[in-house]
């Protein structure tokens, strides 16, 4: 019996031995990878949030300017900028969710909005950006939310 009980004990002792360790690399290596994934989703929303206000900033600039008393260039220049966000935004977004599907249209639909000087249609864009802000907001807050879920 006495045996017995010193064969369990050191079993015990063993067991804890080697399994500690182990339990404590897989938290460590758990936590490192929350780490990085919760930094990298941060970084990818500050990066969706200003390249969303820039290409909000763009287009309002584009539908509501006096383009009378300026340049064609001009007006390219903004529209080349513009094609470069939405095209940085349309790369960010996952297209497996419905939302986010719904952006990559509305972003679409604004570039056509204003497709030259002559053929910008104001209250198109307008109305396109009513419905952009709150969807953008909505996309934000969620991504937000998985963040300090830590998914």
């Amino acid at each position: 019996m006495v045996e017995a009980l010193a064969i369990l004990s050191a079993a015990t002792a063993l067991f804890a031995v080697v399994l500690g360790p182990l339990v404590s690399l897989w938290a460590a290596r758990r936590q490192s990878r929350v780490t990085v994934l919760s930094a990298n989703r941060q970084a990818w929303i500050n990066t969706l949030r200003d390249l969303l206000a820039e290409c909000m900033a763009i287009s309002g600039f584009i539908h509501i300017a006096d383009w009378s008393e300026r340049k064609q260039s001009e007006f390219d220049e903004r529209m080349e900028r513009f094609a470069l966000v939405v095209s940085k935004i349309r790369l960010m977004l996952n297209p497996n969710e419905q939302d986010h599907q719904r952006l990559n249209e509305m972003l679409g639909e604004l570039m056509k909005s204003m497709r030259s000087l002559k053929e910008k249609d104001t209250v198109k864009g307008a109305q396109l950006m009513r419905d952009f802000v709150p969807l953008s907001q909505t996309i934000l807050k969620r991504e937000w939310e998985r963040v300090k879920r830590v998914e």
